[in-house]
């Protein structure tokens, strides 16, 4: 009988992106493989090939009508799980994480007697995510996308694998050089999906004291959400300034082709993205990111000396505006960022997961 492969995944496009791209992969394949997801991560799931099954979650946040509300969608997702997974009867299933994938998880825990059902889970961040924590001890393998072993029990390191985010199969990013050359200095300025308040209050401040000091010449790309962008044109429109904004970007691949430097935040869908293109960034990790991951996040990249961290508690605009000068006056040095990149960058994860699934050498 052929592999039935099940992924579960959900929440924010971190979680969801790489699920959509090892699907893929999968089915280039000719690979059986369906995902299951929450309404909310739905929306970030805009390529895959296959077949969607959408369940019910939720995080349980809010006053204690929206966390009863929350648990009757809880107890719904499940039931829902239950059905949909002893329907398909997947005998291959992987796990990438977040609120929304513990009840499917969990329901194939309860059916793996029945199914034969082999169990994997891969972990995005720095910081090992605590539904994948839940479920380490019913994995037959897991696979971590950062060579970091924090909040991991020993009694599970025959189980790890250092593996990589699985990418998109279109991209060579082997191909990718480091884009500084010949080309205008491009700071691409990035909240995430939803954008973010903070730095792009933090940014419009580096601007305006880049235009003031007029040492550089740079284009800024930003992506501010929507109540800011009348702002933040108006402010940049009066000194003159090279900038686009815009609330949300679809074309996010060109525009790191093309830009020389990245502030954002430090989601691990982020830092694949900066590794892969091989871009210097400015990090601001959200604090209140769960264990701190977005901070761990940053770091991979901060040792590297390819990144540096901004703490959003304290006044580090100075900071951020020398990073800016240095990356500026060296970006001509393309082979020593392109080795430091090299260096943490695993490639073909796809392929890696794939056949360390299947016991494949």
């Amino acid at each position: 009988m052929k592999n039935k492969y099940l992924l579960i995944t959900g929440g924010t496009g971190g979680h969801v992106i790489p699920a959509e791209n090892f699907g893929n992969y999968l089915l280039n394949k000719k690979l059986n493989c369906r995902i299951i997801i929450d309404k909310r991560g739905r929306k970030y799931l805009n390529n895959f090939k296959g077949k969607i099954l959408i369940v019910e979650s939720s995080n349980l946040n809010g006053n204690i009508f929206l966390k009863i509300f929350g648990i009757f969608k809880l107890f719904f997702g499940f039931i829902q799980s239950l059905f949909l997974i002893f329907y398909f009867k997947p005998n291959k299933v992987i796990s990438f994480g977040s609120y929304a994938s513990f009840f499917p998880m969990f329901t194939c825990i309860i059916l793996k007697p029945f199914l034969n059902i082999e169990i994997f889970i891969h972990e995005q961040n720095s910081i090992f995510g605590r539904t994948n924590r839940f479920f380490m001890n019913f994995t037959k393998k897991i696979f971590l996308n950062f060579n970091n072993n924090l909040l991991i029990n020993k009694k599970f390191k025959n189980k790890i694998f250092i593996v990589g985010s699985p990418e998109k199969n279109f991209i060579n990013y082997q191909s990718i050089k480091y884009k500084n050359v010949n080309k205008k200095f491009t700071i691409f300025i990035f909240g995430g999906s939803q954008g973010s308040e903070y730095i792009s209050k933090f940014s419009l401040k580096i601007i305006k004291l880049i235009s003031q000091e007029n040492i550089i010449k740079a284009k800024f790309i930003i992506q501010s959400p929507n109540n800011m962008i009348d702002i933040i044109y108006h402010e940049l429109k009066n000194i003159n300034s090279d900038f686009i904004i815009k609330d949300y970007y679809k074309n996010i691949d060109e525009i790191l082709l093309s830009s020389s430097l990245v502030i954002s935040r430090a989601g691990a869908g982020t830092i694949n993205d900066l590794i892969n293109f091989k871009l210097p960034s400015i990090l601001v990790p959200l604090t209140s990111s769960k264990d701190n991951h977005q901070y761990f996040n940053a770091f991979i990249l901060k040792k590297n000396d390819l990144a540096i961290i901004i703490d959003e508690n304290k006044n580090e605009i100075k900071k951020a505006k020398e990073y800016i000068y240095h990356i500026y006056n060296n970006a001509n040095n393309v082979k020593l960022i392109e080795d430091k990149f090299n260096k943490i960058k695993v490639k073909n994860s796809n392929s890696i997961i794939y056949k360390l699934m299947n016991n494949e050498k």
